[in-house]
């Protein structure tokens, strides 16, 4: 079965940008190399998992063009019910986490609150269909919760989560000194119990909801454990509104820093984290991932979880027509749904080189990991596919995301598929 070519309005009257500025950015260092997803033997390897570092590049700054086209449609369009409409609106610049990270106005979650009030929470739906039962797999993208927003957090949980919530957070709390994600969950029996205050602006729909005036509810840690194979800390908890709770799954992955890719043992750690939260939910219960803005690492962890169950089903084998990408398409879906998802060129070629490792492995080209071995996991064999074996290589980068105004202020910059925007707007 051929794998579905994703749509593209090409009626927009815009210059398709190439290369960066100065030509060779992020290629001069291959010299007259172009290192592919090659470890000897592609026979029976899908045309898209035989890629060079070239041919991803351009993928990935095709759709980085594709998102300043979908902006700058939005922008233009001055309708709010366009499909990449951004809300403007002071009290949802407020919950953003970062400036240049936003949720598309008609592909968001809704609280539910009162009419009238604010309903913005910095988390979109995201659904990718299974090429082989035509289901679709739900996910939510979300930000890192912020502090004074914890109740919005827990109240999206309880009423988008079936009769368990299962939620993959992708970041540390702090990393390189910097907050990335607020401690929105109880740590340890000693204190076990975290109470969910709301302010007087959170006018939430159900007034019955509130056990008392100016409290939504509580997180209960019921037991916390670390699970070396995805050496996640896995943590059961009790969330209860009002009269009614429900147990939710919470993995922390710790070994995934921000703006970059797992490596060694983390890389395969990962995996297992991938199968063992899919193993807590279901495709109609939607896991909850975030990392620190809800895109890079997020996106990068959805779509591998997608495209892993495609290569399960024994569909990305049947995919032989080289101008199909899945990867290509996957992200370009979820960017349509969130924008930015899977952030950086990085991130991207992660993805290609985990679906060909999986997919040599699948063809029994190299053995399976076998990380309950003594330091199974801990390297890749040699006979493992990767992009470069060009240690100097490193992909074009992006710079870091703006913390908003309320948190570091910081001065305006813009760069590659993100509005320009300043601290004072």
């Amino acid at each position: 079965m051929a794998h579905p070519s994703i749509k593209i309005d090409t009626s927009v009257q815009t210059t398709k940008r190439g290369l960066p500025e100065n030509n060779d950015a992020g290629l001069d260092v291959l010299g007259d190399q172009d290192p592919k997803l090659d470890a000897g033997n592609t026979e029976d390897i899908p045309p898209f998992l035989c890629l060079s570092v070239a041919e991803i590049h351009e993928k990935f700054e095709d759709l980085e063009w594709m998102q300043r086209t979908r902006l700058a449609e939005g922008m233009m369009a001055n309708d709010m019910s366009h499909p990449f409409a951004l809300e403007v609106d002071p009290k949802v610049k407020e919950r953003n986490r970062y400036l240049n990270v936003q949720a598309w106005a008609n592909c968001r979650i809704h609280l539910r609150v009162a009419d009238g009030e604010c309903d913005f929470i910095n988390a979109s739906p995201i659904l990718l269909e299974d090429s082989v039962t035509r289901e679709r797999r739900k996910y939510i993208a979300t930000q890192g919760p912020t502090l004074g927003h914890l109740a919005h957090f827990w109240h999206m949980v309880f009423h988008e989560s079936q009769e368990v919530g299962v939620i993959v957070m992708l970041t540390q709390t702090f990393e390189a000194g910097r907050e990335k994600c607020a401690q929105y969950f109880p740590l340890d029996t000693e204190q076990a119990s975290m109470v969910l205050s709301t302010d007087k602006s959170d006018l939430f729909f159900n007034v019955d909801e509130q056990t008392e005036p100016g409290i939504l509810g509580k997180v209960t840690l019921l037991e916390s454990t670390f699970d070396a194979r995805s050496r996640s800390e896995i943590r059961k908890l009790e969330l209860s509104i009002g009269s009614k709770s429900k147990i939710v799954w919470h993995f922390l992955f710790a070994g995934w820093a921000d703006y970059s890719k797992p490596e060694g043992s983390d890389r395969q750690a990962l995996l297992e984290l991938i199968k063992l939260s899919a193993s807590k939910s279901s495709l109609e219960n939607p896991r909850i991932v975030h990392c620190s803005a809800g895109v890079g690492r997020t996106g990068t962890f959805i779509a591998l979880d997608h495209l892993l169950c495609e290569l399960e089903s024994g569909h990305l084998l049947n995919v032989t027509d080289p101008e199909i990408d899945p990867v290509f398409e996957t992200v370009n879906q979820m960017r349509e749904q969130r924008m930015m998802m899977v952030y950086n060129e990085m991130q991207m070629q992660f993805i290609y080189e985990v679906l060909r490792e999986q997919t040599d492995s699948k063809l029994g080209k190299v053995p399976d990991h076998d990380s309950d071995a003594p330091g199974g996991g801990e390297e890749r064999s040699a006979k493992v596919a990767k992009l470069s074996d060009e240690a100097s290589y490193v992909p074009t980068a992006k710079p870091e995301l703006e913390v908003a105004p309320s948190r570091v202020p910081t001065p305006t910059r813009s760069w590659s598929g993100t509005p320009e925007v300043s601290d004072n707007e």
